[in-house]
């Protein structure tokens, strides 16, 4: 089977943009796990886009170098060309879902998720307003230049569609967050009051209408000068939640329908409650500590699952703590 990896910000994505380095080593890991995991299922025959700006990656025969071209100009040829086809993109600007689309399209196998359920969780207004229908317990959501939930602790403001920390801001004053809303008016930010608790994500596996939990993870995150930073993930270092998870992850599969493939639920908890944050429907930095996590190759079970169109037996009951530095 020949597979396609399109990764988009190490893949050229951003060719005619700046490069974030956090975004780079975030893409990294997640590009190269998939490779490394791939080879070791024996399914060597891969191909990947790669911007112009990075070194190619050693024992990959098959690497397109993208330097002024749009690659969106290229992926349709490149994933007809494939057996199998992975997507790795921000949900940003609608970039997940037309890249999802496109590769639909093709008519080959996608590792991903439906266009409905990335439309749905690519939007956090959107995403609260469909767990809050179905009385799932998530954190007050609102535009930013809509009216201000209370707050005793502070907020978060937020791009509606980032990803990861990207402009991910803390406001402890409610004046300060006056001027964020005047300098942020034509925007697409979001704002959520701060919840002190233990940020968590889970990661799971998902096909039909079942799914499996990978990891329940723990989220190293620091604040500095209103800047909120993701350092770290410890994968499956917060298996205390399983069970809290389990139920509410299943409660999630059953309100939106069309998840595919891996897929990570960022969540905080407090007062005993998992409160969900954001769903994301591709793989996350967590995908990176998996495999060593659980002692199997979790790739190489996430492509079995589409090809076998059945869920893997996965028990976390093994599973050992691994810390992903961001």
């Amino acid at each position: 089977m020949h597979h396609f990896i399109f990764e988009f910000i190490t893949g050229g994505g951003l060719s005619q943009q700046d490069l974030s380095q956090t975004l780079i080593k975030e893409g990294e890991m997640m590009v190269r796990t998939l490779l490394k995991e791939l080879s070791e299922a024996g399914q060597t025959d891969v191909s990947l886009c790669r911007d112009h700006r990075l070194e190619l990656i050693d024992n990959i025969a098959q690497q397109h170098v993208i330097s002024s071209q749009v690659a969106e100009a290229f992926l349709p040829e490149l994933v007809s060309q494939a057996d199998v086809a992975w997507l790795i993109a921000p949900e940003t600007n609608n970039c997940l879902l037309s890249l999802a689309n496109l590769f639909i399209e093709q008519d080959n196998l996608f590792i991903g998720s439906s266009p409905d359920a990335i439309e749905i969780s690519a939007s956090k207004l959107t995403t609260n307003k469909v767990l809050v229908a179905s009385h799932i317990n998530t954190i007050e959501t609102r535009a930013l230049n809509d009216i201000v939930p209370g707050s005793s602790t502070g907020w978060i403001i937020k791009p509606d569609d980032g990803v990861g920390g990207e402009d991910c801001y803390f406001i402890d004053d409610v004046n300060k967050l006056s001027e964020k809303k005047i300098s942020y008016k034509s925007s697409n930010m979001i704002v959520q009051p701060y919840i002190k608790g233990e940020s968590m994500s889970m990661s799971l596996l998902v096909y039909g209408s079942d799914f499996r939990l990978l990891a329940c993870n723990k989220q190293y995150i620091e604040i500095k000068d209103t800047v909120v930073c993701l350092t770290a993930i410890g994968v499956n270092e917060c298996l205390q939640f399983k069970e809290q998870m389990m139920i509410l992850a299943k409660k999630i599969i059953d309100t939106i329908s069309g998840f595919a493939g891996y897929i990570g639920i960022d969540v905080i908890e407090s007062n005993n409650e998992l409160l969900v944050l954001d769903i994301n429907p591709r793989f996350t930095t967590a995908y990176a500590g998996i495999s060593e996590s659980l002692g199997l190759n979790i790739t190489a079970e996430i492509l079995n699952t589409f090809l076998n169109k059945k869920l893997p037996n996965i028990e976390l009951t093994d599973a050992v703590p691994i810390k992903v530095n961001i």
